[in-house]
């Protein structure tokens, strides 16, 4: 299948501002925070927002291309598709884990070895979508906009009983560990309405007439998903005004949907109708979808380097230099050594393997 370069595109432009945020948000002095707030309040929201809704469509589109080449094909069946597809998210949930193993032993609270960072939410998603990677586009978007709504009503009540031992102190932990990360009902209802949109790309990439494949386009993404987009933006911005700037509320998760759905449907255009060449003129957004998971894990060693020393001016210049140094390193490691130091794509190659070996041993017995 042709590969969408616009999705890497959005991907990428997600993993630059979460790099671009914490390196801000670590480095500035306290005195300078505010500018962390002016500028990053409501981008940390479209970053967080469209790297899970940009998950979905991946999933989406992974899901149909297995599922048509079981029907098609006797390479693979289904019950492979489904095994491959679950140990993937239980390696990206076990590499999670151990991700948050090593932040408690850093910090001293084992607590944070169930906390929602991007590894377990994308994970916990995966495996909770698989029941509805089926169902009607409807019904996939109204579990997504009733899990919002329910996340809205559930967080604050639970809020008030953290760190206590009760249910409800419980409930709080499981949901909302810490809260200021990708908590799993927001995030996990944004990437269950990113599969709706995987569903019209996969069926749109599957159009051989290039001349029918643009006229889709444009009734499906132009004159539909990005009208949606304007909706969920507008009633973002409407919806309790101001609130849109604050992350994880309901207006901010509206707006970033509608803003990244926007964005996506405007390159997804340029992009099929050649009016840019992502590949040749975008490949700094590509390097950093390619290794968004090798990325997110690596960048904390940054941490420590200039630890609350610069002000709001010369931490611009480390900021700018650091992302240079990260862009041509990541230029060469795809040159020289391309998927072995990709986490997404190693982590796929090592579920195919897992599920071989399996099927192997179930043979022999």
């Amino acid at each position: 299948m042709k590969r969408v370069q616009s999705i890497d595109m959005i991907r990428g432009f997600c993993i630059f501002l979460m790099v671009l945020g914490h390196l801000l948000d670590w480095w500035i002095i306290i005195s300078d925070r505010w500018l962390i707030f002016y500028l990053f309040s409501f981008l940390a929201s479209i970053a967080a927002t469209g790297f899970l809704l940009v998950s979905g469509f991946s999933a989406a589109i992974a899901y149909k291309s297995r599922t048509r080449k079981a029907e098609t094909s006797t390479d693979i069946t289904m019950t492979q598709a489904r095994n491959i597809y679950f140990t993937r998210a239980l390696l990206i949930l076990a590499t999670g884990l151990i991700y948050n193993t090593a932040i408690a032993l850093a910090m001293n609270d084992l607590r944070w070895i169930w906390a929602w960072n991007v590894l377990q939410t994308i994970s916990i998603s995966l495996l909770l979508a698989w029941p509805f990677l089926s169902t009607p586009k409807y019904l996939r978007i109204g579990l997504g906009i009733g899990l919002l709504v329910v996340n809205e009503l559930l967080s604050p009540f639970l809020l008030t009983y953290s760190d206590q031992m009760n249910i409800y102190g419980v409930l709080f932990y499981i949901f909302y560990n810490p809260i200021e990360q990708f908590t799993i009902l927001s995030y996990f209802a944004i990437f269950i309405i990113g599969t709706v949109v995987g569903d019209f790309l996969f069926n749109i990439n599957i159009i051989k007439d290039q001349e029918e494949r643009k006229n889709t386009i444009k009734r499906v993404f132009i004159r539909t998903i990005l009208i949606v987009g304007l909706i969920f933006t507008s009633f973002g911005i409407i919806y309790r005004f101001y609130d849109f700037i604050y992350r994880r509320t309901l207006s901010a998760m509206f707006y970033s949907i509608g803003v990244v759905l926007i964005l996506f449907s405007v390159l997804l255009y340029l992009e099929e109708f050649e009016k840019i060449r992502p590949k040749k003129r975008y490949r700094f957004f590509f390097y950093f979808s390619y290794y968004s998971f090798t990325i997110y894990l690596a960048h904390d060693l940054l941490y420590s380097i200039f630890y609350r020393q610069l002000n709001a001016i010369n931490i611009w210049f480390a900021v700018i230099g650091i992302i240079i140094l990260i862009t041509l390193l990541l230029k060469v490691m795809y040159k020289k050594l391309g998927i072995k130091v990709s986490l997404k794509t190693q982590l796929g190659i090592l579920s195919l393997i897992i599920v071989k070996k399996i099927e192997q041993r179930k043979s022999r017995n």
